[in-house]
């Protein structure tokens, strides 16, 4: 039974430890990355959805085909503008009551009754309510608690509830709806939070993409350290795609013991993630033109 007890507390010793160093790692001082070294990074991720343009447009997730098309006007990139075509013909253009459609068209407008969205994720819902500024939408207590800088308080589990709450508030700033300066001080308080979040959780998954993005995309690129950078261009793939999973120690055949959204390790071969790589893209698209 001692010999047990001596096993469980180096175990846990050891892993004490290595959070330790993982977090320490996440926070050390690095250069900041070069305008020539994003513009790799940049184009590599275009590369990489280009050739699986397919695989990409199979994926209908309209805020990442948002985050192409944004990225497609940052860089005026002719393989983006393509892409997003594609993406337009096959989704949208034959679809004019499409709930999305004012994400991408901004003179655009669909009537939208809570009913129609209303097996939406919260946060798709919020998104709908920020691009339209439906005024009826806006009383919808699911909807509205969206606003409250409060709100992830009550979503401790979810790694991306910040985030998502970030976009809709910068979707109703381009909305121009609701109060103006107090949805900036919201996202004031959200860019603090989401800086502590980058500073302690080491795990370079969609999630830190997503807050590293969020920062940048808000104006607060100040606040992103450099070492983020470098953790993120480190984990693009040779093919130059981002996978949503974290790995840390090989087991050989390109397998590997690592993590995913919680900490409970798993053994897996990385996978290209189209969702994590399009936001990879919007990312180094807006650093790069900041460099220039």
């Amino acid at each position: 039974m001692r010999f047990l007890t001596r096993i469980i507390l180096v175990i846990i010793g050891i892993l004490m430890l290595s959070g330790r160093y993982l977090v320490y790692a996440n926070n050390r001082s690095v250069p900041a990355p070069t305008r020539d070294h994003l513009n790799r990074v940049l184009e590599n991720g275009i590369r990489w959805v280009i050739d699986h343009r397919q695989e990409a447009l199979n994926t209908a997730s309209p805020i990442l085909w948002h985050m192409i098309q944004k990225a497609d006007d940052v860089s005026g990139d002719e393989r983006l503008e393509s892409l997003f075509a594609e993406y337009a013909v096959r989704y949208l253009d034959n679809r004019p009551n499409h709930v999305w459609r004012p994400l991408f068209y901004r003179n655009s407008w669909v009537p939208v009754r809570f009913e129609r969205i209303a097996e939406f994720p919260y946060y798709n819902q919020h998104f709908i309510y920020a691009i339209t500024c439906d005024a009826e939408l806006a009383k919808v207590p699911a909807i509205a608690a969206q606003n409250d800088a409060g709100l992830c308080r009550l979503r401790l589990r979810s790694a991306t509830c910040v985030t998502h709450q970030m976009m809709g508030l910068m979707l109703l700033q381009r909305s121009r709806c609701g109060d103006q300066a107090q949805l900036m001080d919201t996202i004031k308080t959200l860019q603090q939070r989401i800086h502590t979040q980058l500073t302690w959780d080491p795990r370079v998954l969609d999630a830190y993409m997503q807050r590293v993005l969020m920062l940048v995309e808000s104006g607060a690129s100040e606040m992103v350290k450099p070492v983020w950078l470098q953790k993120l261009i480190d984990a693009q793939r040779a093919d130059g795609s981002w996978s949503n999973f974290m790995p840390l120690f090989p087991l050989g055949e390109d397998r590997y013991i690592g993590v995913k959204r919680y900490l409970t390790p798993e053994a897996e071969a990385p996978r290209s993630d189209f969702h994590m790589t399009a936001q990879g893209i919007l990312l180094f698209t807006l650093l790069t033109a900041q460099a220039h």
